[in-house]
């Protein structure tokens, strides 16, 4: 099978720099398991002559080569693991061969080529590409674009992507016809991609291009989702509105929480079957466990937990307790308490660093507290008490005047806690005013979980129908009262969102 190769030491240029970039990035991507040696001939099917200046690739890309006076070829230092070795030559059609690199050994291989005639319709591909090579900024959920010549014959595509260090491709949806879709690639990573053609005449491979995706967003939201039946983190970029998943766990991870210089998030997970406080950086990596001690509470499965506006430290809940602990898991000291007969749900505390507000909760569920402190744990003041429906969700606005909450005011009960008309509220500790903010919610659905936006010019909120089992959907609307009718759904199906 058969190549057309336009500019062959141009591509062979750009492979070379492709094997230096793989070298590059291999510091924290690849897990360095040693390497071998491929060596081998090229040799022309029909009569075991060696074909002179074929091209060798592999696929994973690694390096490419040039055959010598007598076919032969090796590839040095090569990762160990599984290769597709490539042979090309413009005269004759392309073949592959699979081969394993193991460590400190030659692997040994011999491609035999088939010559081809001039009459041979071959696909061809034209310089139309998306990504264009060495592209940057590139969306990490984007759609690759490629076009052919004129061509009567029906053509199959496949598509080949790596993260550059790596020998694993990404997975991605298979091409239908020049279009092939990716999701969820990662941010400031560079990329290896290579596309391959074939018709009834033979087989074309493209050189490989790279790409790199574009900077991790200043300003994004996380939220949690069910995937593959697990609950997983997710981030999405509310500039690109393009989210990705950052953990792959297989147990549940969920309420993913900021620091506010947003290079950390804390999060609840049932790696250890109870659910505990971890902590991760903001792609997802260095998962640090902070808590040993149960999280939880009166029908607290961990939520209430917030990080103090250093960023260096979080407080959170464990029963009738509020600790402070650094965010590598260090200094846990008790910060307050208060009557064994009930227990914090919920905390926030203020960014402006004066006020904590908790939820707190009885042995009734809907015996629910908002109750207001300072930031020692003194000056307990219940803000919001004695409501017969549900009430949750307390946090601060970013000048630490107001606070949001729901309260669902059909003052519905029951085992299960649901509730039927669930609203926004905010409240004024200036004045003790309170307004209600869903005043533009549809009928028979709640309104839960608000935060205000970085800015605090607008608030994102969960809404979902009153029916146990609804999917809850991310919304957002403006903090201003006369335009709070301004609803916008940002996206479906999500558990525990933080702009």
């Amino acid at each position: 099978m058969a190549v057309k190769l336009s500019d062959f030491f141009k591509t062979l240029s750009f492979l070379m720099l492709v094997a230096l970039l793989l070298v590059s990035c291999a510091e924290e991507k690849l897990t360095m398991e040693g390497t071998g040696t491929i060596q081998g001939k090229v040799l022309d099917e029909l009569d075991l002559s060696p074909i002179v200046n074929a091209e060798v690739t592999t696929n994973p890309p690694s390096q490419s080569v040039l055959t010598d006076s007598t076919g032969q070829f090796v590839l040095e230092d090569v990762q160990v693991g599984e290769y597709n070795v490539i042979a090309k030559q413009k005269d004759f059609f392309s073949a592959t061969t699979n081969i394993k690199v193991n460590l400190n050994t030659t692997s040994h291989v011999i491609i035999n080529l088939t010559k081809r005639s001039e009459e041979e319709n071959l696909p061809e591909f034209t310089d139309q590409f998306y990504p264009a090579h060495e592209q940057e900024d590139v969306p990490v959920n984007l759609t690759f674009s490629w076009n052919i010549k004129n061509t009567t014959d029906t053509v199959n595509f496949e598509v080949k992507l790596y993260e550059a260090g790596r020998l694993v491709p990404v997975h991605m949806e298979q091409p239908t016809d020049t279009f092939a879709v990716a999701s969820g690639l990662k941010f400031s990573t560079d990329y290896l991609w290579q596309l391959t053609a074939e018709n009834e005449a033979g087989t074309v491979y493209t050189d490989i291009r790279t790409f790199s995706t574009r900077t991790f967003p200043d300003e994004f939201l996380l939220f949690a989702k069910r995937a593959d039946e697990v609950s997983q983190i997710f981030i999405a970029d509310t500039v690109e509105e393009s989210a990705i998943q950052i953990t792959h766990n297989n147990f549940h991870s969920w309420r993913p929480l900021a620091n506010p210089g947003k290079d950390k998030i804390a999060f609840l997970s049932t790696r250890d079957i109870n659910p505990q406080l971890f902590v991760m950086d903001s792609d997802g990596s260095h998962m640090v466990k902070l808590t040993n001690i149960a999280t939880g509470g009166y029908y607290n499965k961990g939520v209430g937990f917030s990080w103090l506006p250093d960023g260096e430290r979080l407080v959170f809940s464990s029963y009738n307790k509020l600790y402070v602990i650094n965010r590598d898991g260090t200094g846990m000291q008790e910060l307050t308490s208060i009557d064994p007969d009930r227990h914090f749900r919920e905390v926030n505390w203020s960014p402006v660093n004066d006020k904590i507000v908790t939820l707190t909760l009885g042995v009734d569920r809907y015996d629910a507290e908002i109750l207001l402190m300072d930031t020692d744990g003194s000056n307990k003041e219940v803000i919001v008490g004695g409501r017969e429906g549900a009430v949750e969700n307390p946090v601060f606005s970013i000048d630490g005047k107001k606070i949001l909450y729901t309260y669902d005011v059909s003052e519905f009960q029951s085992e299960t806690g649901r509730q039927l008309d669930a609203r926004i509220f905010e409240y004024t500790l200036e004045t003790g005013n309170t307004r209600d903010m869903s005043a533009h919610k549809p009928d028979g659905t709640n309104d839960l979980m608000p935060r205000y936006t970085d800015n605090g010019a607008r608030i994102t909120f969960v809404n979902t129908q009153n029916t146990e089992g609804s999917t809850r959907d991310l919304w957002i609307m403006r903090a201003d009262s006369t335009q709070s009718q301004h609803r916008n759904i940002l996206i479906e199906d999500i558990e525990a969102p933080d702009w």
